[in-house]
């Protein structure tokens, strides 16, 4: 299987802020620490898997930019800058959402941890791999307006989101991150009826960013007992679950937007089950449907 150009199939009427679009969760922590590791690809390959949103989060540590998730840090943000080359570089039409940023302030407790930056040095990365002026999208004046025949016709490769407007070729606009920290924070059965609940009343004009991963946090009920690795494994076997009761909710398919994950490049069952959404939404060509259901192996599922 290979998700490379699953965009090809999505009609050219379509907002890009209602396409169903696999995200990975801390896309850039392959290798870090078990307390920060969220990923086990490369940002290529989880491109391949069909992840078309990249969370990039990073800091200034002994003069290198490097991939951070809290505490944990990773590869040089060059290193997954130059991975991600690929993907824009790419033969294709498909489209990405890359959010580039500073990792904010930590506090721990009574402790707040402050990590550095170094914007000029960040921004010479980006020209230097993302070529934002030939592949940046920036014609536009609001996320809504943007359909899938329009990003065609451009010849751009992705959104550049920002803010601060901090990178040659970034825009700021809205990515609303659906987080709690106690629901998140609650154990499998009790996170599996819960996480959908914020579909009910959320929204968001741009972006809507659905997150299907359990996070370790002091004060909740998983706390730090187990790390991403092992609350995937808790995850996993309620995953399509939680898909098809968005699939089986009118109101929550018609909002749903970016769902993101952790471990997404371990097998397709994720980005399988987020595509398949897409049908659900009558946003198939209708000459690609066949195509695509095989692509996902939506008869199997069924």
């Amino acid at each position: 299987m290979d998700f490379t150009n699953w965009m090809k199939a999505v009609k050219d009427e379509v907002h890009i802020n209602k396409l169903v679009i696999p995200a990975a969760h801390n896309a850039g922590t392959k290798g870090v620490a078990k307390p920060g590791c969220c990923q086990d690809g490369t940002l290529y390959e989880q491109y391949r898997y069909g992840i078309r949103e990249f969370g990039l989060f990073y800091r200034l540590k002994k003069g290198v930019l490097r991939l951070t998730h809290g505490l944990s840090t990773g590869a040089p943000l060059e290193e997954a800058l130059k991975s991600l080359s690929e993907a824009v570089h790419a033969d294709n039409t498909e489209f990405m959402i890359i959010d580039l940023r500073r990792y904010g302030d930590q506090k721990i407790g009574p402790f707040t941890f402050r990590y550095g930056d170094d914007r000029e040095a960040a921004n010479a990365l980006v020209e230097k791999y993302l070529e934002p002026e030939k592949y940046a999208y920036t014609d536009f004046e609001k996320i809504a307006d943007i359909t899938m025949g329009d990003i065609r016709k451009s010849g751009k490769k992705y959104l550049l989101h920002s803010p601060e407007k901090l990178y040659t070729g970034s825009r700021d606009f809205r990515i609303y991150d659906m987080w709690d920290k106690q629901v998140f924070g609650y154990k499998i059965d009790k996170f599996v009826k819960h996480c959908t609940d914020f579909l009910d009343t959320e929204t968001c004009e741009d972006f809507l960013w659905f997150q299907t991963q359990q996070t370790p946090n002091p004060g909740t009920e998983n706390g730090f007992k187990k790390w991403p690795r092992e609350l995937d494994e808790e995850m996993r076997p309620h995953f399509r679950e939680v898909i098809k009761r968005i699939g089986d909710n009118p109101k929550y398919l018609e909002k749903v937007n970016i769902i993101g994950g952790d471990f997404m490049t371990r097998d397709y069952m994720k980005v399988s089950e987020i595509l398949s959404l897409n049908l659900l939404k009558g946003f198939i060509k209708d000459e690609c449907v066949e195509d695509y259901k095989k692509m996902i192996d939506y008869e199997v599922k069924q």
